[in-house]
């Protein structure tokens, strides 16, 4: 028998079950995984919600990392014992799984299950970002709100990683540390007069503004932008912030809004952003990254968590090892 988490019907964190299943066989172009860590991502809690609707009874998650334990028909390049994870599959709250062998990643030999389950999702967001959305050079001037989240963390040292001049606002002084920590070099407390400041030492206006806090910071992000560059919305944390699209028209700016999946169209591109991803991680571009861990039966304990803001760290499931 293999431990899963099932959701039977939308709501709290309470509604996650903690349950025991029999995984089959893999069918045509599947593989069978036994996993090792399961990444917690803040969309999980809108399956959970109810805010994407899904056919329940379902089991939620969609990132993973673990080892093969069995091949279906017609797989050709994934054997048995092959190390691999996975960005967004719905199904990942479980000891054991079935997986598409077109999702499946192969992970480098020195990335551990945890570190890669904590880290897929989020940084191929962010290769999107970087490499799709505005391709940064070195010498752009890139700017990121929510620079001490999941994604933006990502976002904002692999940025500086590439060559960028990289500015991150955070709401109060206390988050200046936790940016720092990362080791990103412009730093500023938003709402306070250091945007600008802070501005005027890298050439006075952004390139580029990747926004994942919203209403909060969203006045300030744009009056930093440079007329002609690109604001990019990735999240609102603070709530929607208020676009005036004819403004910002007049001003050449560059409105985008996109999914991860828009950038990896097929599975070329998917392991090919895969790769500069473990390269950048090879090379240590995302600084100290701390990641929170909690046993698969804690589903609902890391939705709180999650939902409450509490850790400062990318959260991961941990199935059974017996």
């Amino acid at each position: 028998m293999s431990a899963v988490v099932r959701l039977y019907e939308p709501g709290d964190p309470e509604n996650l079950r903690y349950e025991a299943e029999t995984v089959g066989e893999p069918g045509v172009g599947q593989l069978r995984i036994r996993q090792e860590a399961i990444g917690v991502n803040f969309v999980d809690t809108y399956f959970r919600s109810g805010r994407f609707p899904l056919p329940l009874p379902a089991v939620i998650g969609g990132e993973g990392a673990g080892a093969v334990d069995a091949v279906g028909p017609e797989v050709e390049s994934i054997s048995v014992g092959d190390r691999v994870g996975y960005y967004f599959s719905l199904g990942a709250y479980a000891e054991t799984r079935l997986l598409s062998a077109a999702d499946a990643i192969p992970l480098p030999h020195n990335l551990g299950a945890t570190e890669a389950a904590s880290l897929l999702a989020k940084g191929l967001t962010a290769w999107g970002r970087l490499y799709r959305v505005h391709a940064v050079q070195p010498g752009d001037v890139v700017l990121v709100t929510g620079a001490t989240g999941g994604v933006g963390s990502l976002l904002a040292t692999w940025a500086q990683h590439l060559g960028a001049e990289v500015i991150t606002p955070v709401a109060s002084a206390e988050r200046v540390e936790a940016a720092q920590s990362l080791g990103l070099q412009h730093v500023v407390v938003a709402g306070t007069g250091q945007l600008a400041e802070a501005m005027a030492t890298v050439g006075g206006k952004a390139d580029v503004v990747y926004d994942l806090v919203g209403r909060a910071t969203f006045a300030e992000a744009v009056s930093a932008l440079r007329d002609g560059g690109t604001l990019d919305l990735i999240g609102a944390a603070s709530g929607d912030p208020e676009i005036d699209t004819i403004a910002l028209a007049g001003r050449g700016i560059r409105i985008t809004r996109s999914s991860t999946g828009e950038h990896l169209p097929d599975r070329v591109t998917l392991l090919r952003a895969s790769a500069d991803l473990f390269r950048a991680w090879h090379d240590g571009a995302f600084g100290k990254r701390l990641v929170r861990t909690y046993p698969l039966a804690d589903a609902a304990q890391a939705h709180h968590d999650l939902e409450n803001g509490i850790p400062e760290a990318a959260a991961v499931l941990l199935p059974p090892t017996d």
